[in-house]
């Protein structure tokens, strides 16, 4: 699927048609923005002719739209620049499956277009499409300030999931406090999981967004360097923060670990002062149930035997309570 949206003179122009589109652009429009969704990893014959033969794209970059790497880059070619660039769009159950929410967006970049091609519907290139349709002249005025405006909502995705990220961490410090059941081990580790795959595509992002502050750009005007440095900086902090909330996650497996040890020590002190204080019953059950006639038969007689046995058990048992509460063992 393929729209495009470009600026000649002032007038704004929208077309969904790829044989229109190749004809428009070489009347030369002032600035032109196409995107191309390739909904089943394909491009249409229309669709290769305006990459391959209108804008004269390498083989190579157009393949690396056709088949995601996965890996950030930014080539520098005669008449263009070609980069890929990846963001974070958050699906049902991402926590288990996250890396199905990690996109790469494919951006080729000229004097005066901008091509951005996906192999996945990406909604805030929808919200953009539409902001700049509603205000051309504010949205479209430079190819720096669409170009800044896709790359800031790329960067700004990984903001969103770090939010995400938090809530989740909250959330488990509670779960951990009250009750850490082997559920939360398995949370904890799927929130590793997410943030080390965060790191693995946030780190390599940084050299793609420098290209743009660079002063010899042949793109980018010096009175916009600011703004990319801007969308380089958050690339900065973002990794950063990644770093911080992946030591936050190793803390919070550390705190379970040590919730499940003093757990454990819990109930091996119940279960031991339930041993202790049965000690004396069996030694004193075990002693007297012997088959001999015991001295204490002459004095209390089989009966009183029987009732003597039973108040010297309790007696050790009220004795050794006395003695563990003395200690604070309980």
């Amino acid at each position: 699927m393929i729209k495009a949206i470009y600026l000649t003179n002032g007038i704004i122009t929208i077309e969904y048609d790829a044989g229109k589109i190749l004809e428009d652009y070489r009347k030369k429009p002032d600035l032109i923005w196409i995107d191309i969704y390739l909904e089943n990893h394909e491009l249409s014959q229309e669709e290769t002719m305006i990459l391959s033969e209108l804008f004269k794209f390498h083989e190579m970059s157009v393949e690396d739209c056709l088949f995601p790497q996965y890996y950030p880059k930014m080539e520098e070619f005669e008449n263009y620049v070609f980069g890929a660039v990846h963001g974070i769009q958050l699906k049902p159950h991402y926590f288990k499956e996250f890396e199905d929410s990690i996109y790469e967006l494919n951006v080729f970049i000229g004097k005066d277009f901008v091509v951005t091609v996906h192999i996945e519907e990406l909604f805030f290139l929808e919200t953009l499409f539409e902001k700049v349709k509603a205000r051309p002249q504010i949205e479209m005025k430079s190819l720096e300030n669409l170009l800044y405006n896709i790359f800031n909502k790329v960067v700004s995705s990984y903001e969103f999931t770090l939010e995400k990220i938090d809530d989740k961490i909250e959330s488990l410090e509670d779960d951990i406090l009250k009750d850490p059941e082997t559920e939360i081990m398995e949370e904890i580790l799927d929130t590793k999981k997410v943030i080390f795959a965060m790191k693995k595509i946030a780190e390599p992002q940084q050299a793609t967004y420098f290209y743009f502050t660079r002063a010899n750009n042949n793109l980018i005007s010096k009175e916009y360097l600011v703004y990319f440095r801007d969308i380089y900086m958050q690339c900065v902090t973002m990794n950063q923060s990644i770093l911080m909330r992946s030591q936050m996650v190793v803390n919070l497996l550390e705190v379970y670990m040590s919730s499940v040890t003093v757990r454990l020590t819990e109930v091996m002190k119940f279960l031991t002062v339930i041993a202790t204080v049965l000690m004396p019953v069996l030694i004193i059950s075990g002693y007297y149930g012997m088959n001999v006639k015991f001295p204490e038969n002459f004095i209390f007689g089989d009966r009183g035997l029987w009732l003597f046995a039973m108040c010297l058990m309790l007696v050790a048992i009220i004795a050794m309570f006395i003695y563990f509460k003395k200690k604070k063992w309980f």
